[in-house]
């Protein structure tokens, strides 16, 4: 394109598409985040759980990775024959926009996925399992947890999330659910929920142990995928299942602190 009184052309590539999973759902014309094979990347197939009447993805050490043969075969399937073919409802108009292949241009907002889905679900059923009086007491030091000048967000408690923000989240994920929980679990709980923790810490900023900070996170949240059913029960949701992912998405994209749709608010009071 050309800028205005400027006399130089450039050339952009659409690099890819990030967003939340009813987003991504749609860009990519596939099924959503409850239905059988709802993954941009893989064929794992969902299974229904009765009681809660939801859709469940149980770990499974390998799944079928789509390929970008696979991906344009079985959109275009789909599209031809109005029909549900291994997730794909359809061509993705993201073919026509992107100059990175599908679904390699599509990015998961680990924003959504882990912190606003995932952990805020993790810290509700943990805080529910509390007495009131002991989640006050965790509340009381969470709100004065004290945090460099340059933290421009508190933390918040865990008794009210109905309006609680990701950066929120993000601060009580990363530096205060360890030290103000750890009195209150047992050592195989925290250690369990540590598996987390770490695993997103190490992919949330540039390489810590070069080339093997992608593979320790990963081994890290496939134990906790692995063994999630130990500790909680109807859990094992889409956005789980999205974490067997990360690895790659670190390794070709960069880290999560850069790959977010908040990544922008790192930058308040500075910009």
């Amino acid at each position: 394109f050309e800028v205005e009184r400027i006399q130089q052309s450039f050339n952009i590539k659409v690099y890819g598409c990030i967003g939340d999973s009813p987003a991504l759902k749609l860009m990519s014309n596939m099924i959503g985040h409850n239905g059988y094979y709802p993954c941009y990347y893989c064929d794992i197939k969902g299974v229904h759980i009765r009681k809660p009447r939801k859709r469940q993805y149980p770990y499974t050490p390998t799944n079928n990775c789509r390929t970008v043969n696979s991906f344009y075969v079985h959109s275009r399937e789909a599209q031809l024959k109005s029909q549900n073919i291994f997730g794909h409802l359809g061509i993705s108009i993201l073919e026509d926009v992107l100059d990175v292949p599908l679904p390699h241009g599509i990015i998961i907002d680990y924003a959504h996925a882990s912190l606003l889905r995932h952990f805020r679900d993790v810290i509700r059923v943990v805080a529910s399992s509390l007495a009131p009086a002991v989640r006050q007491r965790i509340d009381d030091s969470l709100i004065k947890q004290r945090f460099p000048h340059f933290f421009h967000r508190k933390m918040r408690g865990v008794q009210d999330f109905s309006f609680i923000k990701t950066i929120e989240l993000k601060k009580l994920l990363l530096y205060g659910f360890i030290p103000h929980f750890m009195n209150y679990l047992t050592t195989d709980q925290l250690c369990f929920i540590s598996l987390f923790t770490i695993g997103i810490r190490l992919l949330h900023a540039d390489s810590v142990f070069n080339h093997t900070t992608s593979v320790t996170a990963n081994n890290l949240f496939r134990q906790y995928y692995a063994d999630h059913h130990k500790y909680f029960s109807h859990l094992a949701n889409f956005v789980l299942h999205l974490h067997q992912h990360f690895q790659v998405l670190y390794d070709c994209h960069g880290p999560l602190s850069s790959i977010n749709t908040f990544a922008q608010e790192d930058f308040i009071g500075y910009i």
